[in-house]
């Protein structure tokens, strides 16, 4: 645990020297909790940013804050490991694995943040699911939430494995 620690924290302090990426890590974090004010106001029709903000909970801005933080962290770490291998040739592999578990991890945060039927079910039909499983993800939405984190963290520690030239395969 101290380990892991230890790799995040050493790679977020050199991510953040170069302020590009620093830049890359607000705008995404933004970005991300902004669609997840947003989406809800495009997939129910009717609705106003006035009563979605309203329907919110404490609860719920906290957990979008998070995994925003964590989904731009997570971006702007494996951006940069990225780049690093990138300029030493071997980042077509590197690209693919951090692009997939933070798709992953971004998908997770936003089904795992949805709080009504009608969003779940319009962003669950993007990928060919239906209400079935949208009730199913509603009754088991903590499991989700701890998911999408755990995906979130778990990809940020292999990015960071990365930064740190700790891990070749990362």
């Amino acid at each position: 645990m101290k380990d892991f620690i230890f790799q995040i924290n050493l790679a977020i302090r050199t991510v953040f020297k170069a302020r590009n990426y620093l830049l890359i890590f607000f705008v995404s974090a933004a970005g991300l909790f902004l669609s997840l004010v947003a989406i809800p106001l495009f997939t129910i029709p009717g609705n106003t940013i006035a009563f979605q903000l309203k329907i919110f909970t404490t609860q719920n801005y906290l957990l979008m804050a998070f995994l925003s933080v964590l989904a731009g962290l997570n971006l702007a770490t494996s951006w940069y490991g990225f780049i690093q291998k990138k300029k030493i040739g071997g980042a077509s592999q590197s690209a693919v694995t951090g692009a997939t578990s933070t798709i992953a991890g971004i998908f997770g945060a936003v089904v795992g943040t949805a709080s009504c039927l009608s969003c779940l079910v319009a962003l669950l039909g993007l990928v060919g699911l239906g209400v079935g499983s949208a009730l199913f993800i509603l009754k088991n939405q903590s499991y989700f939430l701890l998911g999408a984190i755990a995906l979130m963290i778990i990809s940020l520690y292999f990015a960071a494995r990365k930064v740190n030239k700790v891990c070749d395969s990362c």
